[in-house]
């Protein structure tokens, strides 16, 4: 267990300060160029206004958005309730290789055609992202020296970064 925890330890610290992180790939971004985005993920031209999707289109994606959302809180919550427990490491392994947000943003942006995807699902996809990552720094934090559940660190980052991600999915129920 010892040679484990080093070991993924490691590894977090490598990727860190090579600047890696659980959203690296493909950049979803409306400002990335057009060679780096995803088939079906294009913005409309500068300065127009994209069409709306039908309002049970946008409703279906954002049900996805939020669900996925929920999961990254329940995520935290079962994190928190392992600290400074030999269930933590366990957790904390499967919160790091959680990458559920990616099949939630392809089964979302599916609702979409390229004329009338919204900008915020490509914002939601940067913002759950960085929840992940934010967990994940989060967890990072649980070391021997500071296992004891009264030494737990804020996790108010990650709670700002998932509410940011909420926030993106109510926008793409309304278009925007």
């Amino acid at each position: 267990m010892k040679r484990t925890l080093a070991i993924a330890v490691t590894a977090i610290a490598a990727l860190s300060l090579a600047g890696c992180s659980s959203s690296d790939g493909p950049n979803l971004s409306p400002s990335a160029p057009k060679a780096t985005r995803a088939a079906g993920a294009s913005t409309p031209a500068a300065g127009s206004q994209p069409k709306l999707a039908p309002g049970d289109r946008r409703a279906a994606a954002a049900r996805i958005l939020h669900t996925n959302v929920q999961h990254y809180r329940d995520v935290l919550a079962a994190g928190r309730d392992a600290w400074g427990s030999p269930k933590f490491g366990p957790w904390r392994q499967k919160a790091m290789a959680d990458l559920s947000y990616q099949a939630a943003f392809t089964k979302a942006d599916r609702q979409f055609t390229a004329a009338t995807e919204p900008a915020s699902i490509n914002a939601w996809h940067d913002d759950i992202a960085a929840a992940g990552d934010a967990i994940n720094q989060w967890a990072a934090k649980n070391t021997l020296d500071a296992a004891e559940p009264s030494e737990m660190p804020p996790s108010s980052e990650v709670d700002k970064a998932i509410a940011k991600a909420d926030k993106d999915a109510a926008k793409v129920a309304k278009g925007k």
